[in-house]
């Protein structure tokens, strides 16, 4: 048997998502997506959501039931916690059932509902091509994406690349990210911190954590409150220390290269919306 997970992502709301798990396909097609591409309000979560307030939709099949992949989910959690050594970030195991299984969202939802009757290769156009990669010092990571990304035919954007025009850099963010359609923030071991706690010992040296650039980090801000966190993808490498009050934000491991994360890179590209063939 297939059951069906939803997600949606609200423009009201950008940091709750509201979860409906375990549906049949055919519950699926008559309590959620005929209703949204009617521009109908439909329930998710225990609660109407008006179709113009959805900025997202996501929807995996899996074999098994939430009841089943919950242990599952719950059991990798920890030990991916163990093994990092970092708390695990607060979302919800149920959250993390909306990942498992396959992703097929364009499988019933190619468009958003509209009164006009436009045909997919043009709401395709709409969505912008331009990528805007955050990074730090490291500029290995930054260019293995960004020629990636131009391999895909996406418009990858670095602020440093772009001319100042006596602009200060705020004033550069905010005009180059005018019409952007996604974010990959690069997270890299660049500077180096040491914990507000004071060691047991007196004489112990508390243990140097390595840490993105804070520039880094406020840029990550920027992109989740201007685009949307099912927008933004964080890449990082190492061990570097990561954000944890950023519910819902993808962050992708990769130690040498990039390009360790190209399928995943490619699958979140998809699932914002994009044509990508995986």
């Amino acid at each position: 048997m297939a059951y069906y997970h939803v997600r949606v992502t609200r423009k009201s709301n950008r940091t709750d998502d509201s979860l409906e798990l375990d549906l049949s396909k055919e519950e699926l097609q008559e309590r959620i997506v005929e209703r949204f591409l009617k521009g109908e309000p439909f329930m998710c979560g225990g609660e109407p959501i008006p179709a113009e307030d959805v900025e997202q939709i996501r929807i995996n099949v899996t074999d098994e039931s939430s009841e089943k992949l919950l242990p599952k989910i719950r059991e990798r959690r920890e030990r991916e916690s163990r093994e990092s050594g970092l708390v695990a970030l607060g979302i919800s195991d149920e959250w993390y059932v909306t990942k498992e299984g396959t992703e097929v969202t364009r499988q019933f939802i190619r468009f958003p509902p509209t009164t006009t009757k436009q045909k997919p290769k043009e709401i395709e156009k709409a969505l912008s091509k331009n990528i805007f990669i955050v990074h730090g010092r490291d500029d290995k990571p930054k260019l293995e994406l960004a020629r990636m990304l131009e391999k895909l035919g996406f418009n990858a954007i670095i602020l440093s690349e772009q001319p100042n025009k006596g602009r200060t850099i705020i004033e550069k963010l905010e005009q180059e990210t005018f019409d952007i359609g996604y974010a990959f923030v690069i997270l890299t071991p660049d500077d180096s911190a040491l914990p507000d706690e004071l060691p047991i010992i007196p004489s112990t040296r508390p243990e140097m954590k390595r840490r993105a650039r804070q520039n880094v980090i406020l840029e990550l801000g920027y992109f989740v409150g201007k685009i949307g966190r099912n927008r933004v993808c964080c890449l990082y490498k190492g061990d570097v220390e990561l954000p944890s009050d950023i519910h819902g934000v993808l962050f992708k491991k990769f130690n040498a290269s990039v390009e360790e994360c190209y399928k995943g890179i490619l699958e979140e590209l998809s699932a914002a919306g994009y044509e990508i063939k995986l």
